[in-house]
């Protein structure tokens, strides 16, 4: 019931932030082009520097070794989310480009927005490093089959070579190569002196209300209200935002005591099904609108996800805590 309260805390404070982005906005504070610039900044100085400084933070190489479950743990997670919103797109017959969107919508979430911060809070010793190891899975897949859902069906066909090449040049994004440099440091064991870390871990604070202020800001900015038209948009957020979050919960912890393998670590279990809750990730409006493909509907799907997890987080985090 404690990690519970911490989530709800979150939840409240992310709303605030949602709210006050949104009302600098629509008061001209700022604009379309700051919005640009506070985006960019989280993604290749905020978010980096966060896990950089909270994955480092008294890790061992002891820690990172015993954390490496988490990743079949994410592989399982992945393999509900991908074949469920697939099978979503094809009972309800939604067309190619509109049922590729929604798949990656529903496959990949939020988690360096608003998981990454859920994690740290609810676990302060390892949220970082759970995110930091999720994360080479999470990328790789992200900027792969990710980027190829967003590509509209046209594009697939004239492009095929450029994407393969844009995909894996897309592998090298900020974050990810944070990710990796945390990892190195913990597997060396190279000391991180507090006098360094602190600064670091200052800036990369920032990343939390930037993020939700950002997202807000999109609520005045964009067209979103077409998105709630769509049935397939609310069907999504109950079967991946609630479901599979806690079937997910149910099998990593009552099947592996059945097989027996003993019960797995619960922060990890847990730190899963948080990750497999969240709205879908803010990257997705930036990929539809490089590759001009339905980027109204991934807006939508942005926003109205991110609204209705403040419900289902709440919701998800009640069962499994």
């Amino acid at each position: 019931m404690e990690q519970f309260t911490v989530v709800l805390d979150q939840l409240i404070g992310f709303a605030i932030m949602l709210v006050i982005g949104y009302i600098c906005v629509r008061c001209r504070v700022y604009g379309e082009k700051t919005l640009d610039g506070i985006c960019q900044l989280i993604l290749k100085v905020g978010i980096p520097l966060m896990v950089f400084s909270n994955a480092t933070a008294g890790a061992t190489r002891a820690d990172l070794f015993e954390s490496g479950i988490i990743l079949v743990f994410q592989a399982v997670m992945y393999v509900l989310l991908i074949s469920s919103t697939w099978l979503i797109a094809k009972v309800m017959r939604l067309p190619v480009d509109r049922g590729h969107i929604f798949q990656a919508a529903f496959i990949f979430g939020n988690v360096g927005f608003i998981g990454l911060p859920l994690l740290i809070a609810l676990f302060p010793e390892r949220g970082a490093l759970f995110y930091s190891l999720m994360a080479l899975l999470d990328q790789f897949l992200m900027w792969t089959y990710g980027v190829w859902l967003t590509r509209s069906e046209q594009t697939r066909r004239e492009r095929p070579a450029a994407s393969l090449a844009q995909q894996l040049r897309g592998l090298l994004s900020p974050g990810l190569v944070s990710v990796i440099v945390s990892l190195l440091v913990i597997l060396i064991g190279i000391p991180i002196p507090e006098d360094l870390n602190t600064p670091l871990h200052t800036v990369g604070s920032i990343s939390t209300p930037l993020s939700l202020m950002y997202i807000g800001g999109l609520f005045a900015l964009r067209d979103w209200k077409t998105t709630l038209k769509q049935p397939e948009v609310y069907v999504g957020i109950v079967v991946k935002m609630l479901i599979i979050p806690i079937v997910l919960f149910a099998l990593l912890t009552f099947v592996p005591p059945m097989l027996g393998l003993g019960a797995m670590n619960a922060d990890m279990v847990h730190a899963v099904t948080v990750v497999c809750a969240m709205p879908t990730m803010a990257a997705l409006v930036m990929f539809a609108e490089r590759e001009r493909n339905m980027p109204e509907y991934a807006v939508g799907l942005v926003l109205v996800t991110t609204v209705a997890s403040l419900l289902t987080l709440t919701g998800v985090s009640y069962v499994v805590f």
